[in-house]
């Protein structure tokens, strides 16, 4: 299986933010600036880029199918250390990017770096 986006790495992709404690509004803007790229990636859709926090990720406008669903929490586990469908079993963090990103801000700053 090979993924898109795997050959090209930009800045934020190097791995995850040296955080401790609460997260930083910079931290959180990086680990969504990741997310974006990452579908924009996976999916070939450079209008994924500038998706605002609030998007719904399974609406109109992102469009994620299981597949791209599952090959993003394997990248964020990958990326982050965050086992996001193992730690919120109804997957509400995947409404918005936004309620994703800081579910995975949450639990790199309360674990540290994996």
């Amino acid at each position: 299986m090979t993924s898109s986006g795997a050959g090209s790495r930009t800045p934020q992709e190097t791995g995850p933010p040296s955080c401790t404690g609460m997260p930083s509004s910079a931290g959180l803007a990086s680990i969504t600036d990741d997310q974006r790229a990452f579908r924009a990636a996976a999916t070939g859709r450079d209008e994924l880029l500038t998706i605002l926090p609030g998007t719904p990720l399974f609406g109109e406008a992102v469009a994620l199918d299981s597949l791209t669903g599952t090959l993003l929490l394997r990248e964020i586990q990958r990326r982050f250390g965050v086992d996001v469908a193992g730690e919120d079993l109804n997957l509400d963090s995947l409404a918005t990017l936004g309620t994703l990103a800081s579910f995975v801000a949450a639990r790199v700053t309360t674990h540290g770096d994996p």
